[in-house]
């Protein structure tokens, strides 16, 4: 295997620049490795800085990845000829600086150190010395330190063997394994390694038969199937969020495999999906990840704060289906790549693109169900998961609000990452960033285009629009009046016994116990779990505000269309073409 194979450097081999790029970097590689596993006794009145200089470091290395990838970095040295610099390992160092800068020190940051150093490897067998190494710290001895290093084996055979697809569904399946199993940011680190490791031998084996294609996408849907069931089972706070990191890891590598090995049309658009996956969701999930170890580690904390309660909503949100956020523009990208190819398909393939759609899209709304369960885990730990705990107000969560800042930038500029990460996948290289296109992701053929950002002020003018109009009538334009129901039902549908017959509902379980039981959550009962009495105030004015502003949605709901739809035509008569 040639891990520098499919890509083509701008600056050359030999310039200056990229060995000083490479150079710095290993050298960063090494002072983090220092820093990681020294004790405090040694570093003396350096080990008070410790998590700083660390953090400094990790910042000073994302910041070398993307000036390199901005430039088209390639190349090695010429004296040393183990390590250099080609497409993918770039982007990938820079989705590293950041799991890597919130993981801490010892184990954890040391096998982020060895990843790193792994994606500067030329070589495969360093590759996998490397990357072994990490998966076994991150395992933490047991069977998983055994088998994880198997997952990493496809990297030192021939990318034409018969046994290669095989070794790949394993690693898939390993490294699906790993991901489900570790707590905090590390979790990343297995599902990276294993896309990039997919991804540069499926480039070299080019096109695969069907047989090899339906093994791989089995391989990634038993993943993702098997992490959204954990996260919707699962009671703890980190393996729910480790469920949804193996539940995203899986649909990555069907993306993965869509896009390099298959004969359908769509390719590019399934290579977008991938580039656009490994963006926000993966910098939002580096973020509830770290939450979830953070709370972990003292159990009693609490995030009570309003600074806090819109970090989770904005984390929950970015890693979402919800347009237009990071994972809308993934599933957006995957319809699109579907009707690229459904159109130039036969019906059997067509209809198996249809099938894999459709299961992907249920797995996304299914893991929307388990990042509630890891939002209501964040900020009410004492009364559902813990209830004989008294919860502690926490203090200002910095890591998580840069990941959140950074998913948050991502999203409304998709452009930029999208001209980074050019070469995360192979393909055609994408020309020059333009002013115009910085906000959006754009299809080179000429096909569909998405700018989140004017789906956002889409959105905000059409809700400011319609509350207007109801200020200036004074009456609301669609009321209807509700019939007032007993507070328990929580807005149940009202059934009308027959004559004769009466309605008892005694030992009948109200909505929101139901919807507790149907989640997986501990239902309060009305001796020992009570929720506290400022608990119990705020819950009942957030339910009587979210009804509220259902009920005006609802009534509101065909002058809110006409808004859009008169927007999109202003929009259309002076923007289009």
């Amino acid at each position: 295997m040639v891990l520098s194979a499919g890509f083509h450097s701008r600056l050359g081999p030999g310039s200056i620049f990229t060995s000083f790029v490479l150079c710095s970097l290993l050298a960063i590689f090494a002072a983090l490795g220092v820093f990681a596993v020294l004790p405090d006794r040694l570093l003396r009145g350096a080990a008070v800085w410790r998590a700083e200089i660390m953090g400094g470091l990790w910042a000073l290395s994302g910041v070398l990845a993307i000036v390199g990838a901005a430039c088209k970095l390639e190349g090695e040295l010429s004296w040393f000829p183990v390590f250099g610099l080609d497409g993918p390992a770039l982007p990938m160092l820079v989705l590293l600086a950041f799991a890597g800068g919130v993981a801490g020190s010892g184990a954890a940051a040391l096998a982020c150190v060895f990843v790193g150093v792994g994606f500067l490897a030329l070589s495969p067998l360093v590759f996998g010395l490397l990357t072994g190494t990490a998966l076994v710290l991150l395992a933490a001895g047991g069977w998983r330190s055994v088998c994880l290093p198997f997952a990493v084996l496809p990297a030192c055979i021939p990318a034409d063997s018969p046994f290669c697809v095989p070794l790949l569904c394993l690693t898939v399946l390993l490294m699906g394994w790993a991901v489900s199993v570790q707590k905090g940011p590390t979790a990343v680190l297995p599902g990276m390694v294993g896309l990039f490791l997919l991804g540069r031998l499926l480039a070299e084996v080019g096109e695969l038969s069907v047989l090899p294609q339906v093994m791989l996408v089995a391989s990634g849907c038993l993943v993702a199937a098997t992490g959204t069931l954990q996260a919707m089972r699962d009671k703890g706070l980190a393996r729910i969020a480790s469920g949804l990191c193996a539940a995203w890891y899986g649909i990555l590598v069907v993306a993965v495999a869509l896009a390099l090995v298959s004969s359908f049309g769509g390719m590019e658009t399934f290579r977008m999906a991938i580039i656009l996956g490994m963006g926000a969701p993966m910098l939002a999930l580096v973020g509830l990840l770290w939450l979830a170890q953070w709370q972990q580690a003292e159990p009693k904390r609490r995030i009570a704060s309003l600074s806090g309660h819109v970090l989770v909503a904005g984390l929950l949100m970015l890693f979402s289906i919800m347009p237009p956020f990071g994972g809308f523009a993934v599933l957006w990208s995957l319809l699109v790549g579907a009707y690229d190819a459904i159109a130039v398909a036969q019906p059997v393939g067509a209809l198996t693109i249809m099938l894999l759609l459709t299961l992907l899209g249920s797995i996304m709304v299914l893991m929307g169900a388990g990042l509630l369960r890891a939002g209501a885990a964040l900020l009410f730990p004492s009364t559902i998961f813990q209830p004989h705990q008294a919860p502690v107000a926490a203090e200002f969560v910095w890591p998580s609000w840069i990941c959140a800042g950074a998913a948050l930038l991502l999203v409304l500029l998709p452009g930029v990452w999208l001209s980074l990460a050019d070469h995360l996948v192979v393909g055609p290289v994408v020309p020059p960033l333009k002013w115009n296109r910085i906000a959006t992701i754009w299809l080179e053929g000429g096909g569909a285009s998405f700018t989140p950002v004017f789906t956002l002020l889409a959105l905000g003018a059409a809700l400011a629009a319609a509350a207007l109009l109801v200020r200036l009538l004074g009456f609301l334009p669609f009321g209807r009046v509700i019939k007032p129901v007993p507070v328990w039902r929580q807005g149940a549908p009202i059934i009308q016994p027959a004559e004769g017959h009466t309605v008892s509902y005694e030992g009948a379980a109200p909505l929101w116990p139901a919807c507790m039981a149907l989640f997986g959550l501990a239902a309060e009962t009305r001796k020992d779990r009570r929720l506290a009495r400022r608990g119990r105030v705020a819950l009942r004015y957030g339910r009587r505000w979210l009804f509220r502003g259902a009920e005006w949605c609802e009534t509101q709901g065909l002058v809110l269309i006409l808004l859009l739809l008169g927007g999109g035509l202003l929009v259309g008569l002076f923007v289009g073409k």
